[in-house]
């Protein structure tokens, strides 16, 4: 896995995970498919400067969640929903053990000691400093809303062409 510094980092359908880390010279540890990354910015700032590169902002995303889940806490951020880049916060973005993980990386998580364990769909593993009830969660309001956010391609009656079309 190889590492470098980038002063701008924009959220692809690469990255799996980005964990806040108070160093003096970076603030962000990005996990890729194949290497880390490291980044002057702050995980919220990553996921607002990728919300406005994919047209909106952070706090238009939120809102639209907000508005979904009737809750303004923890909320997942849909970054590039059309490709199914959702971020997940394992806990609240105050926290400085939260680490923001992307949905379609997760291949299943588990319990180990009081934190959760979770694998990738390429073998690896982050360990969040979060609950397995949490996690589980904050996993489920995040396929809510994917679940709605896609709800005329998913719930279209017809042919299953023409939702392609949509």
């Amino acid at each position: 896995m190889t590492n470098c510094i980038t002063s701008v980092y924009i959220i692809s359908p690469r990255t799996k995970a980005i964990i806040l880390k108070e160093l003096t010279y970076y603030r962000s540890l990005i996990i890729e498919e194949n290497r880390e990354r490291k980044s002057l910015h702050k995980p919220e700032q990553i996921i607002d400067n990728s919300c406005l590169v994919y047209g909106s902002t952070l706090e238009g995303r939120k809102g639209a969640v907000r508005d979904i889940l009737k809750t303004s806490s923890k909320l997942p951020i849909p970054v590039i929903p059309e490709m199914g880049v959702y971020m997940i916060p394992t806990a609240s973005t105050k926290n400085k053990s939260c680490v923001w993980v992307a949905y379609h990386h997760i291949h299943s998580y588990q319990s180990h000691d009081q934190c959760t364990s979770i694998q990738f769909n390429d073998g690896s593993n982050l360990l969040a400093h979060t609950s397995l009830n949490t996690f589980d969660m904050q996993y489920k309001r995040t396929s809510q809303i994917i679940v709605h956010m896609n709800r005329s391609f998913l719930f279209s009656r017809g042919n299953p062409s023409k939702r392609i079309l949509r």
